[in-house]
């Protein structure tokens, strides 16, 4: 199968499963601390992962190696470099993943109890833009050490990423059409939340690269990309816990057996959707195929309305936004980009 078609299939495949999380969060969140339903997600998310490990039949099940690839950062020529101080720590792309899903969808509950949750999800969809211009840096800054550049992005390309970020917003907005709350503390927590969001997605790409990117065998890739996730989110977890101690201390946090179920359905969900958007960003060098995760919107709604009894304010602009994104994502997903 060709690369790009197969990246546009992971994408469809991640997008369709990440867009049943808002559903999730709905019957899932009954507390006032963000960190501790985040916490929750990332422990079933880990436990959803492992058993990939064992299942999926990698000849590179190589975990002391694995590890220490991950304690690794970019120099300035491009070129992988060993952790030697603790200041390098802060130069590895897997430490900067553990801070990113501590606070990416912890940050989008927390905004979204401060101002209007229309605004926090427009503004969470910049995330995708955020993460496709820091992985066509990488792919510049590797490219110029005259290695082979893991990803590209052309100018038409960027047009019809942003052409598709306008159809998402427009979905987004019909909800309800109007903003009931909004002050800049909310909006400051949904920015920073997207930066980590968009630099979480950068390191899948980023901590994939220095763990060498099998090419040919897919088994490796997924061997690969799963140890990598498993490892940022047990990263992520004392941290989620130390959010929780910092902001939110007298917030109590009950979890019922239902609770816990719906929980671990939405932890097995977003593990899913995360792997299948890494294979995406794995399997094509084209970066333009990210612009199909703009559906989600779309999707969101049409769970919510369907099985949570959530109202369409502005079912036109519903439509009008879905035919904007699905216009973007019919050029042709040439393996080749436009001209940067």
């Amino acid at each position: 199968m060709n690369p790009t078609t197969k990246g546009t299939l992971w994408a469809l495949a991640a997008v369709t499963t990440s867009s049943c999380l808002p559903l999730l969060f709905v019957y899932t969140h009954n507390s006032a601390d963000p960190f501790a339903w985040r916490s929750w997600l990332l422990v079933f998310q880990v436990l959803t992962m492992l058993p990939i490990f064992f299942v999926v039949p990698s000849r590179r099940r190589q975990w002391r190696a694995s590890a220490r690839r991950l304690l690794s950062y970019w120099g300035a020529g491009g070129e992988p470099r060993r952790v030697r101080t603790s200041l390098d720590l802060l130069r590895t792309p897997a430490v900067w993943m553990a801070v990113s899903l501590a606070v990416d969808l912890a940050f989008w509950v927390w905004a979204a109890t401060l101002i209007d949750p229309l605004v926090v999800t427009i503004i969470f969809q910049l995330m995708l833009i955020g993460m496709v211009w820091l992985a066509a840096r990488l792919g510049t800054r590797l490219s110029n050490a005259k290695q082979t550049s893991p990803h590209v992005m052309g100018r038409m390309h960027w047009m019809l990423m942003i052409l598709s970020f306008a159809g998402a917003a427009v979905v987004i907005w019909s909800e309800t059409g109007a903003v009931a709350t909004l002050n800049w503390t909310g909006i400051l927590v949904a920015l920073a939340g997207t930066a980590a969001a968009s630099g979480g997605l950068w390191t899948a790409v980023s901590t994939g690269r220095l763990m060498a990117w099998p090419g040919d065998d897919p088994n490796d890739l997924v061997w690969n990309a799963t140890f990598a996730a498993v490892a940022g989110r047990l990263g992520a977890l004392p941290l989620t816990l130390l959010g929780s101690a910092l902001f939110f201390p007298s917030a109590s946090v009950g979890l019922a057996p239902t609770t816990a179920g719906l929980l671990a359905l939405a932890g097995a969900v977003d593990a899913v959707g995360s792997l299948a958007h890494r294979y995406s960003l794995y399997t094509t060098s084209s970066l333009s195929v990210q612009r199909v995760m703009f559906l989600s919107p779309a999707l969101q709604m049409l769970w919510l309305w369907t099985l949570a009894d959530v109202s369409i304010a502005n079912p036109q602009a519903l439509l009008v936004g879905t035919g904007v994104v699905l216009l973007a994502n019919l050029g042709w997903q040439t393996t080749r980009p436009s001209t940067p």
